[in-house]
């Protein structure tokens, strides 16, 4: 086979390749417009229509962030909650700040969780033990580093209501303020929704579901499936007790609420690399699904660069190549499109648009994070996150 034949086999493979990224940024624009902002609740906060709603908040070393979180759930309007913390093993001052606030507002209750039974995994088996304080007809769980907008409880429970939904998870808009933070971080969205396309978690035929640090749940449901203790020796939680109810038969749902309520997330670079590698085991699991994900990365960001690169030095060094001129105008457009891809994800993020054109240094790092994630997967090690050891 002649070298001209190879080089025109392989140019036909990456045009079917950049038409496909074109259709993936239809498809990312459409998946986001049909995810966006839920309507307002339609009832006034003063009936007493509304159902009791159990807020559960674990917690394990938040002394930085729990007063904000217990603070916006508290200024809620939603008119018929109960608020209970969990201090899994703190070491902090954690429990002296709720107590300051348990001070202002009784309403709060505080559970402390002293140690952590062998082979359980923290946040899990903490709210299993906080199962049976449970009393309300719905369960909110949220983790303390979310900060709520005052509508946001009963937004959620008006769309369960309405929806007729057993199981919603929600995903708000997160603050990123260091830069390595805002530079990977909606990758990491990206990489996420790639696999787990929020429009498919509702429907019974797609075994696969993706769960989030705020999940509301019909108290009952939850029960049926044993809570927390289904999962209590699952890595990924969130996402391990929603696969579970959809294949128990319940309804769920997934959606991004960026004007909901927001979340923090690593901070430092060294903390942003951690935690994706963390979440990237716990999303990917599997050694096959790194590659493919290595592999999406590398062709819709670094590839376009390297084949300008190529060609620049063949014109540059004299050497012919087939089809060059075919060869730059596809690079070009794939350039183009997976810029556009870039904006769609950072704007998505609430981030400027022009941190978008940076994204081949976002994805080498993401690449980067991917094998070193791989690579803790496959040596079986065990990872240490907010003072727990994890298998």
């Amino acid at each position: 086979m002649s070298m001209s034949l190879v080089i025109g086999c392989l140019l036909v493979g990456y045009l079917i390749g950049v038409a496909m990224l074109g259709w993936s940024l239809l498809q990312s624009m459409r998946m986001l417009r049909g995810h966006g902002q839920l309507p307002a609740p339609a009832d006034d906060a003063s009936t007493t229509d509304w159902p009791l709603l159990d807020v559960v908040i674990p917690v394990k070393d938040e002394e930085a962030h729990i007063a904000a979180c217990l603070e916006s759930i508290l200024a809620q309007d939603y008119p018929n909650k109960r608020i209970l913390v969990v201090n899994d093993r703190s070491t902090d001052g954690t429990a002296a700040v709720v107590d300051a606030i348990r001070a202002r507002h009784p309403e709060v209750r505080r559970i402390d969780i002293a140690e952590l039974p062998e082979g359980c995994y923290g946040k899990p088996h903490a709210l299993s033990i906080a199962m049976r304080e449970l009393t309300g007809e719905w369960v909110a769980f949220v983790d303390s580093d979310f900060e709520l907008r005052s509508d946001c409880l009963r937004t959620l429970v008006q769309h369960v209501r309405t929806q007729r939904l057993d199981w919603l998870a929600i995903m708000g808009r997160p603050e990123l303020t260091q830069f390595w933070e805002r530079l990977l971080v909606p990758l990491l969205g990206a990489v996420t929704y790639a696999w787990y396309d929020p429009r498919k978690i509702a429907d019974p035929k797609w075994d696969n579901a993706i769960g989030s640090g705020f999940l509301v749940v019909r108290r009952e449901r939850y029960a049926q499936i044993g809570g927390h203790g289904a999962v209590i020796r699952a890595y990924d939680e969130d996402s391990a007790i929603m696969r579970i109810a959809k294949r128990a038969g319940h309804r769920i749902a997934y959606v991004l609420t960026p004007e909901l309520f927001t979340l923090r997330l690593y901070g430092t670079l060294q903390r942003t690399v951690r935690g994706i590698s963390r979440t990237l085991i716990g999303g990917l699991k599997t050694l096959p699904r790194f590659l493919i994900t290595i592999n999406g990365l590398n062709f819709v960001s670094l590839l376009p660069i390297g084949i300008l690169a190529g060609l620049g030095l063949a014109a540059h060094f004299g050497v012919a190549v087939p089809h060059a001129d075919i060869w730059l105008a596809t690079s070009l457009v794939h350039l183009l499109l997976s810029t556009a891809l870039a904006v769609v994800v950072y704007r998505q993020a609430g981030l400027c648009r022009r941190l978008a054109l940076l994204h081949p240094l976002g994805s080498a790092m993401m690449i980067g994070i991917c094998i070193r994630a791989a690579r803790e997967l496959m040596s079986g090690r065990r990872i240490v996150w907010r003072g727990t050891s994890y298998q």
